[in-house]
């Protein structure tokens, strides 16, 4: 009768487990990840992606200067949804200064107000002459679950996507 090695039942084991790790790391960055950064670098206005973590985690999108930030952040998950077959969290990097995140503070009691209130076309208006009055271009734009603020003054510009519940729908969506 022979006896079972320990040694060696171990190193096969902790070689296959290596090879299937490395196996499963390569496809990650070769057919998720990186396909995925080729797509959203297509984006207009999209300078660089990061991808943080596995399957991926968070997804780090750096803009240049757009028009309409709601087109392009809807454009960045879409893309995100048909790559990976679901939707990830999406950080925007832009090119603010502190003089513009001090405007965004200004502003932000009014947005969460008109929120709240349900003011959509009042508080995007009061945001925009605020905004004049502070010598910043703003422009407030929404959909169903997201309100984009762009703020732009010289060569700086601040990008802020917030998501919000509509009244009586139970919660925040994602």
């Amino acid at each position: 009768m022979s006896r079972i090695r320990l040694v060696p039942m171990i190193f096969i084991m902790l070689v296959s487990l290596a090879v299937l790790f490395g196996g499963w790391q390569a496809y990650q960055r070769f057919n998720l990840i990186n396909p995925l950064k080729t797509e959203l670098q297509t984006i207009q206005g999209v300078q660089s992606v990061h991808v943080v973590g596995s399957n991926p985690g968070v997804i780090t999108v750096q803009l240049g200067q757009v028009k309409d930030l709601q087109t392009t952040y809807d454009a960045l998950s879409q893309t995100i949804t048909e790559t990976l077959g679901s939707s990830q969290p999406v950080k925007i990097l832009d090119h603010r200064n502190s003089i513009l995140i001090q405007d965004e503070e200004s502003l932000s009691p009014i947005i969460l107000e008109g929120l709240a209130k349900g003011n959509y076309v009042e508080m995007i208006l009061q945001v925009q002459q605020t905004a004049a009055k502070l010598g910043v271009q703003a422009r407030v734009t929404m959909d169903s679950h997201n309100v984009y603020v762009q703020l732009e003054k010289g060569s700086y510009y601040l990008y802020d996507v917030q998501a919000y519940h509509l009244p009586g729908t139970g919660g925040v969506t994602s």
